[in-house]
Formats: C-alpha cells, sequence, structure tokens
C-alpha cells in the first residue's frame, strides 16, 4: 500500500528514513520508497523537501529525509575569460550551479552535457567528474 504524506515537519522521532538527490528534494510532486521498503508519495504545494525534514504520513507514520549525494561536475579554470564565457553557458541552461573563485560545480545533467563535452577539449579547464553534495548558490533553480 502507498502512503500519502500529509505534513513535513521538523524534530521528530522517525520509523523509516529515505535518501534523496538534490533534484528529487526539489520535486513538488515526488514518489520514493524508503530503507524498510515503504513506498510513499509526496504532493506538496510551492515548496521543496530539505535533509532532516520528516515527511508524516496520514496514518501518522513518519519518515526522515536524508540528502545523497549527487553525480557532479567540478569544472576548474585558469583564466577568467573562459571561465565568464562558461559560467554564461551554463547560466543560460537554468540549471543550479555552485560559482567559486575560478571554479563551477554542476550537476550531471543531460542539458548540461554538451558543455561539459566542450570544456574536456579545452586545455585551460579541468573537468573532474565525482560524487558529493551539491551545494548551489542563492536560489538556484527557481521558477520564473
Amino acid at each position: 500500500m502507498i502512503k500519502k504524506v500529509v505534513e513535513i515537519k521538523k524534530d521528530l522521532e522517525c520509523e523509516d528514513s529515505v535518501e534523496l538527490d538534490w533534484f528529487d528534494m526539489q520535486k513538488p510532486n515526488l514518489s520514493a520508497i524508503t530503507k524498510e521498503g515503504v513506498e510513499f508519495i509526496v504532493k506538496a504545494k510551492y515548496t521543496h523537501l530539505h535533509e532532516n525534514d520528516i515527511l508524516e504520513c496520514e496514518d501518522g507514520y513518519k519518515i526522515k529525509v536524508l540528502k545523497s549525494e549527487d553525480s557532479i561536475y567540478t569544472l576548474t579554470f585558469s583564466d577568467h575569460v573562459t571561465f565568464a564565457r562558461i559560467a554564461y553557458e551554463i547560466g543560460n541552461r537554468h540549471q543550479p550551479v555552485c560559482i567559486e573563485d575560478y571554479k563551477i560545480t554542476i550537476l550531471e545533467d543531460i542539458s548540461t552535457a554538451d558543455i561539459i563535452k566542450s570544456c574536456e577539449s579545452i586545455n585551460n579547464v579541468e573537468v573532474k567528474k565525482s560524487k558529493g553534495l551539491f551545494k548551489p548558490n542563492g536560489n538556484a533553480h527557481h521558477s520564473h
């Protein structure tokens, strides 16, 4: 039987947990399976989930949200012009991004695959793929 989440709370004891990646935590309509094999759905209006949120189901069952690692790309640049050009291209895709000094971190996503591929052929750009916790700048991936 699929459980329906009716409230998102904080700081409660839980029977179960679920690991979600960054994209899943942004979905207002989500279905997933917990570590204990319980299938559930969330239909939340104008919100997204955060690590340590407690999903309370209509029968009182509580599920703790845990953040899973994401597949990410880290692009490190040795010049400001290439850095600015690539940041602009990624921004035009409306993808979440973490920008630091001469470094851009993005999630692995089909919409940026061509940018990653082109960066791999640029001598002054180091491309590194890894698993990690993605923390975008500001209000990334907002709606207009």
